[in-house]
């Protein structure tokens, strides 16, 4: 996406810069606290501050306007979670939508004001200067799969293919190595160069095994028998595809825009794992038909394999956005002003207390 298109949207923004927010224990000013607090007593309305909830449980946005992006490139189903963040946050009232763009487009754009958030994955986030405050994909949608195998421990001596030495499944590969007890020089590592490679030497049994993305399964499957070894979720649960990040200004100042971004996802992610009529609507909705309803259901199930959005409050562990950043700087993809302690870029409070209020609140949230 051309900064030029996003830069339509500077006159729509309503963000606030000041000071940073590092880590921290919750505020008692949002997420479970304001649960004890009268609804009816509570100003009708969205505050930046303080996030206030309806009778029913829902939070009240009238009167937020929020612009958010995902670094994604086109409208794709495995992106159907974002949307439907979005719709959730225009459910409770907010004016909201959701611009998309490739590379660090939409990173750049929330430096520069035009949005005041993005999905992204932690290195470009980090690098361009944001902060993470909540997830966005927690596992990465990848499967180990094969036409010749059936278990992990069929491994030694298999070719296997992976994308780069820096793409999720590098990573991957050692997790299914660790469980089957095997060694890298027990294999032989395939570079392909890019998951759609990898998808075609399956497709033409140059390879003994893959590790694609969900959505390849249901090509795979129509070329033959295709065995999911494992996933993603289980072989490096700690392995995140993407996150939620702002400004470190803008997270100062727009907690409880933040919280709400928080909440709105966690009823997505529940969505997902919970109620595929409606997450294949929403992909219909989100491609703009560019699949069909029977596509989006056979795309729901491939990525039901890969287990992405758990709605159980997991995926920002301290431990798990380390493991992130680590393993991003070993492959040489933390650069400049990415290169930060955990304590300034790791803004918790707007996921504590979004994750706090949903599990007190299931019923209003998920309705």
């Amino acid at each position: 996406m051309k900064l030029g298109v996003l830069a339509t949207l500077a006159g729509l923004v309503i963000a606030t810069a000041c000071g940073g927010s590092p880590a921290a224990a919750p505020s008692a000013t949002s997420g479970a606290a304001a649960a004890t607090a009268s609804a009816a007593a509570s100003p009708a309305g969205y505050s930046a501050t303080t996030l206030r909830f309806k009778s029913d449980g829902t939070p009240d946005l009238t009167g937020l306007t929020v612009h958010l992006g995902n670094a994604a490139g086109d409208a794709t189903i495995g992106d159907t979670v974002v949307y439907a963040t979005v719709q959730e946050l225009k459910k409770w009232g907010a004016n909201a939508d959701l611009q998309l763009g490739s590379s660090n487009t939409t990173q750049l754009a929330v430096v520069s004001g035009q949005l005041q958030a993005t999905a992204g994955p932690l290195p470009t986030d980090l690098d361009a200067g944001l902060d993470i405050f909540g997830n966005n994909q927690v596992h990465v949608d990848y499967l180990m799969v094969s036409s010749k195998l059936s278990t992990l421990s069929q491994l030694k001596g298999a070719t296997i293919a992976i994308a780069t030495t820096v793409s999720p499944d590098n990573y991957l590969l050692d997790g299914a190595l660790a469980k089957a007890g095997l060694k890298r020089s027990d294999v032989k590592i395939q570079l392909t160069g890019s998951n759609g490679n990898s998808v075609n030497q399956m497709v033409q049994h140059q390879v003994d095994v893959a590790f694609v993305h969900a959505d390849a399964l249901a090509k795979l499957q129509k070329s033959g028998t295709t065995n999911v070894l494992a996933n993603g979720a289980t072989l490096e649960p700690w392995d995140a595809d993407s996150y939620m990040t702002a400004t470190s200004a803008w997270l100062k100042a727009n907690p409880a825009t933040a919280e709400a971004i928080d909440l709105a996802w966690l009823h997505a992610a529940w969505e997902f794992d919970n109620d595929k009529a409606q997450w294949v609507k929403d992909a219909v909705a989100y491609t703009k038909s560019a699949i069909t309803s029977a596509e989006a259901s056979s795309g729901y199930d491939a990525l039901a394999k890969a287990q992405p959005w758990p709605a159980d409050g997991t995926g920002m562990e301290t431990a798990s956005l380390q493991k992130n950043f680590d393993a991003a700087k070993a492959s040489g993809q933390i650069k400049g002003q990415g290169d930060r302690p955990i304590d300034q870029w790791a803004v918790m409070d707007p996921w504590v207390n979004a994750v706090a209020y949903f599990k007190t609140h299931a019923s209003a949230i998920e309705k």
